[in-house]
């Protein structure tokens, strides 16, 4: 995550169990989102990382779809926020990696192709 962050590299890390991440990964995350859970060990979890950041959940457990507490590096504590449910096309699959290195070559000429005024 350090390496990655120093290169200016974005990534995203996505878990059921808080903390089940290291903490030195945790620490290089600037931005967080916490969506409901369920299990009590999870909801204490999210509640103590929460309130490490100034911010309180009492209701995270009751959390509908597409809410979620957020904080980003100089946010402040975190704050809940309702967001609209994706409602882009998912396919059953994940794309082959000739698929995903089709796609980038794709969008590679896109973004390097000269653009009319």
């Amino acid at each position: 995550m350090a390496q990655g962050r120093k290169y200016g590299l974005g990534m995203i890390v996505a878990t059921q169990v808080p903390r089940g991440i290291h903490n030195q990964v945790v620490s290089n995350c600037t931005t967080q989102f916490f969506g409901r859970q369920s299990a009590p060990a999870t909801i204490a979890a999210a509640q103590e990382i929460i309130a490490a950041n100034g911010g309180t959940a009492s209701d995270i457990g009751k959390l509908g779809a597409g809410e979620f507490y957020y904080a980003t590096e100089g946010s402040g504590r975190p704050a809940k926020l309702r967001t609209p449910i994706c409602l882009s096309y998912h396919p059953a699959n994940p794309p082959t990696p000739e698929e995903v290195v089709r796609q980038a070559r794709a969008s590679a000429e896109r973004a390097s192709a000269p653009r009319s005024r």
